[in-house]
């Protein structure tokens, strides 16, 4: 599809902070507010044959600890002062998170597509959060070289077919396990002819989330300097949930198209996390851990009434040291639920389970580990460092006098065993 030129309309950035997640939830959220995490300083700092290596910042302008936060790295080609083509996607398996008000330092190297025509392009890095998607980005213009050997789609015409009817590739039309959903997309051969296959990966939701399934349909010859429409019947799915494919064209292994993305909605029960926030990085015994959690209903708007969040908190060593549950809501609208949690014992790098769950079947999990940042919870490590140390030393020191002291007993029964009168008396005792 066109996007916005990201050179020319910049300014995007910040509506992107408090957009609406349309496209990541077409049936799912009527309003959502995206979390105030940006990227900044983004620094190209060379390219080697088809490898960026570059550098950036992720800024939280938000007053709780983000977890499970990610990047992924986007390639757009400038087609027109106001539109780009979008090229190739690139989402890296580390998971980091952010203190409040806090910054992170990151680093990429990044492989392109070999194949893309030379010119300039845009590379985009952009943060995400699992469930929620893409937060801030920053975009960085640069000249690259490739093999020239590349089809062009022509994102406008792209669209999703159920039952004849035409959906945007975007919208996550609702379908039922049974209904076909098919891929429709033209793509442009500037070169001569060429036989491609279609890679397709689908995903839960977007494209940090697990890969549902993988494959490569038929090949398909597109005459030199022609387009071709392409019909690619997506596979069907049992479980209610929201499906991104995403379609690129292969030869001899190598990628030699743009990408393409196309979402729809399986209809049932379900629900989803969409994030948990946790207010500090340490907990003093006595204290109460205060949670946020923000959950929605099924993926196709329907309401099913109530489920319930289950929550377990876990200790750096793995240990449960409290678990509460609550009961929400399970519709199309966005719930905020506050949860506090007594602690038993100082808390260092707490550990979050949550599930979404109705009748015992579970929708959903999500899981955020609080790194250490924050002042107090360095002393507070440091502290618990030295108790443990002291408490160790004392153990030791047990053991060794309990040493001693049998070493002593053994010592005197045996000085009393040597005695005379003693040996006298033993003998005595066995002639009887």
């Amino acid at each position: 599809m066109p996007y916005p030129s990201p050179v020319k309309y910049g300014f995007l950035l910040l509506i992107s902070l408090t957009a609406v997640f349309v496209f990541y939830f077409p049936a799912e959220i009527k309003a959502y507010t995206a979390p105030q995490i940006f990227v900044t300083k983004l620094k190209i700092n060379g390219v080697n044959g088809n490898e960026i290596k570059g550098e950036f910042t992720v800024v939280n302008r938000e007053a709780y600890y983000s977890g499970g936060l990610n990047y992924e790295i986007k390639l757009f080609q400038q087609t027109s002062p106001k539109e780009t083509n979008f090229v190739d996607l690139n989402v890296p398996k580390e998971t980091f998170s952010i203190p409040p008000n806090g910054t992170v330092n990151k680093s990429f190297d990044y492989l392109y597509p070999i194949n893309i025509i030379s010119g300039d392009y845009t590379l985009r890095v952009q943060a995400i959060a699992a469930v929620l998607g893409g937060l801030g980005w920053q975009d960085q213009t640069v000249s690259l070289k490739g093999g020239n050997k590349f089809l062009g789609i022509l994102f406008p015409s792209s669209k999703i077919l159920v039952a004849s009817k035409e959906y945007t590739t975007s919208e996550g039309v609702n379908v039922s396990p049974e209904e076909t959903v098919t891929a429709f997309l033209t793509v442009k051969n500037p070169g001569e002819e060429i036989t491609v296959i279609p890679d397709i990966k689908i995903f839960k939701r977007q494209v940090d989330m697990p890969l549902v399934k993988e494959y490569q349909d038929s090949p398909i010859i597109i005459a030199s300097g022609g387009t071709k429409e392409i019909n690619l019947e997506m596979p069907k799915f049992i479980d209610s949930e929201s499906y991104l494919a995403e379609v690129q064209f292969y030869q001899n292994q190598e990628q030699v198209s743009g990408t393409e993305f196309f979402r729809w909605v399986v209809a049932g029960e379900g629900g989803k996390i969409l994030n948990v926030k946790i207010d500090k990085d340490y907990y003093k015994a006595g204290d109460n851990m205060e949670l946020t959690i923000e959950s929605i209903g099924p993926a196709d708007a329907s309401d099913i009434g109530q489920g319930s969040l289950d929550i377990n908190i876990f200790d750096s060593n793995g240990n449960l040291v409290a678990k509460t549950s609550k009961d929400v809501s399970l519709n199309s609208d966005v719930l905020s639920t506050t949860v506090e949690i007594p602690i038993q014992n100082d808390l260092l790098s707490p550990k979050i389970e949550v599930s979404l769950a109705k009748g015992g079947k579970v929708f959903d999990q999500k899981s955020i580990e609080c790194a250490i940042f924050s002042p107090a919870a360095k002393k507070l490590e440091s502290e618990l460092a030295i108790k443990e140390q002291i408490g160790r030393y004392l153990f030791y020191l047990i053991i060794l006098a309990i040493i001693l002291a049998i070493g002593f007993l053994i010592y005197r029964f045996r000085k009393k065993s040597s005695n005379p009168f003693f040996t006298k008396l033993w003998k005595a005792g066995k002639e009887k």
